[in-house]
């Protein structure tokens, strides 16, 4: 049995710390706000970036950092993610048998944008503000810990309604683009996973991508949802159907590993989105 801290214990951490708990492990959450906890996990309430040593527990076997920003600036991601890192940092850095840490990233680190086909080996190169802090927070645990970067695309699932509404609102679409999507449940297994590989000693590599592996047009994901939710399909412009910015992502060590996704492509994944967002509606 391990000790396993989530360091936010969120929607995603939620998830893992319930599946790991089912394994036997001994798992204590950390969210900023609320004291609900999934049950068997020792809960935490507090701010990480300001939090005292002597409330974070000593000796554990696995960390997981998972932070969500209140907001989609440069000045919001440097709080959710480079500052909490730097907490563990501080706390974790000097015991006798550092963590192995796996900090919940995102693909916007790869600033690749005609439609290049990108895997786990391709170099990050960042072109915004909020992807280098990413980047930032990524390198600044690689130098202290045996860390590992969980490069997540696009996630939706339950309780993710933000495109479906954009849809609904028949906004004009703009430019068509590639786009990346995972499921929130497919997240969850895969950290699971990544969690059972560094306990049996596995190799990971240092940077994981976790992707549907099906890349596919903006567009085409909007067509599909307008359809299903009957509204109206908002493209004035005259361009093409085929994209051309974005990027398309494949990671292939969770799939060498025995990963397999429930939802391996948006069609599948949206099906119960829509349910429940229709219900909401009623």
């Amino acid at each position: 049995m391990a000790k396993i801290l989530i360091a936010g214990c969120g929607d995603l951490g939620s998830g893992v710390a319930t599946e790991l708990v089912a394994q036997g492990h001994s798992v204590i959450g950390i969210r900023r706000t609320l004291s609900d906890f999934p049950a068997g996990v020792e809960g935490i309430t507090g701010d990480l970036a300001e939090m005292s040593d002597d409330r974070l527990p000593d000796d554990v076997d696995v960390v997981f950092l998972i932070m969500t920003p209140n907001g989609r600036t440069e000045s919001a991601y440097r709080r959710a993610y480079f500052d909490t890192a730097q907490t563990l940092i501080r706390h974790y850095k000097d015991v006798a048998k550092p963590p192995k840490v796996f900090f919940v990233s995102s693909t916007s680190v790869y600033g690749q944008s005609q439609g290049e086909w990108v895997d786990e080996t391709t170099p990050a190169q960042p072109t915004s503000a909020t992807a280098k802090v990413l980047l930032e927070t990524e390198q600044s645990l690689a130098a202290v810990f045996s860390s590992i970067s969980v490069r997540c695309s696009g996630i939706y699932g339950s309780g993710r309604y933000r495109l479906l509404e954009t849809v609904l609102s028949e906004k004009e679409w703009g430019a068509n683009s590639w786009t990346n999507r995972i499921h929130r449940d497919d997240v969850v297994t895969a950290l699971v996973l990544l969690a059972n590989c560094a306990l049996s000693e596995k190799n990971v590599p240092a940077h994981v991508i976790v992707t549907d592996q099906t890349p596919v047009s903006m567009w085409e994901v909007k067509l599909w949802l307008a359809t299903c939710l009957g509204a109206k399909v908002a493209v004035s412009s005259g361009e093409g159907f085929v994209p051309t910015s974005g990027k398309r992502l494949q990671g292939q060590f969770l799939l060498s590993q025995g990963w397999r996704l429930q939802y391996p492509s948006y069609v599948a994944g949206y099906h119960g989105l829509l349910e429940e967002f229709r219900a909401l509606r009623k």
